[in-house]
């Protein structure tokens, strides 16, 4: 068992870095309409973590199913979220393509568009998973897609340098429920857990402290210690459902003395 030991109070809230935005299944319709921005000013410009000379754009316009620079990442966010390591290939330079799938593989089916915009013949546009928390800016050369050519995706930044983690993912659940905030608890927990929660206390405080978790046939089972009033919080968290960026992926829960 790895034990650990922290307090949610210490945690905080989950930060956001950004304008956030998603894919996924929640691009299934565009959040904005084609050619709008959502910045009330354009910036100088927006640092890349990834800007790669691996990987040469060629002309190859049967593939390019459009020349609409957000289309283009919401397609790519959503082949990286499937984990189609080809589409992603055909849509992202080399380097781009590496750091998505090092951050995730795959990349998961919670992530939503929540902003872009436009610097310098770049349109970057950003993305946040709304399951396991973080952003992801992509950049996009308007240029070359206006000139039919591919990869366009050329640039990406995360807010952070990896998923949060099955403790993580729990930690976040139990925050939402300590502050009283149904919205977050029900994207995060199975209703059944979501009921046992705020049945127990609504909303469930700030006092409760992680002191353990272990993992066992898929599960990691997340240990939090009530330091007021005492007994114990287990969460359930289902890997693969993690993993994949799911929501709901704490199925069940108990209180213990």
């Amino acid at each position: 068992m790895k034990i650990t030991s922290t307090s949610l109070g210490a945690l905080g809230a989950a930060t956001v870095i950004g304008a956030a935005a998603v894919a996924g299944a929640a691009l299934a319709g565009p959040a904005h309409p084609a050619g709008a921005s959502d910045a009330t000013t354009r910036p100088s410009g927006i640092p890349a973590v990834v800007r790669p000379a691996d990987a040469t754009a060629s002309a190859d316009p049967a593939a390019l199913t459009t020349k609409n620079p957000v289309a283009y990442a919401d397609d790519l966010v959503r082949a990286w979220g499937r984990g189609d390591h080809a589409r992603v290939d055909r849509l992202a330079t080399a380097s781009v393509a590496r750091a998505l799938f090092t951050y995730s593989d795959p990349g998961g089916v919670s992530w939503r568009r929540t902003g872009w915009q436009g610097a310098a013949g770049t349109i970057y546009v950003n993305y946040h998973d709304d399951a396991r928390g973080g952003t992801v800016t992509l950049g996009v050369s308007d240029v070359l897609l206006s000139e039919g050519r591919q990869p366009a995706a050329d640039q990406v930044r995360f807010s952070q340098a990896h998923p949060i983690g099955p403790a993580g993912y729990a930690d976040r659940l139990a925050r939402a429920w300590g502050r009283g905030d149904h919205t977050a608890a029900a994207t995060l927990a199975a209703r059944r857990v979501e009921d046992l929660l705020f049945d127990h206390a609504d909303p469930g405080g700030s006092h409760w402290r992680r002191v353990a978790s272990s993992g066992a046939a898929g599960t990691t089972y997340v240990t939090y210690h009530d330091d007021q009033h005492g007994g114990h919080l287990i969460l359930a968290v289902q890997n693969a459902a993690e993993q994949d960026g799911q929501r709901h992926a704490v199925r069940d829960a108990r209180f213990t003395p």
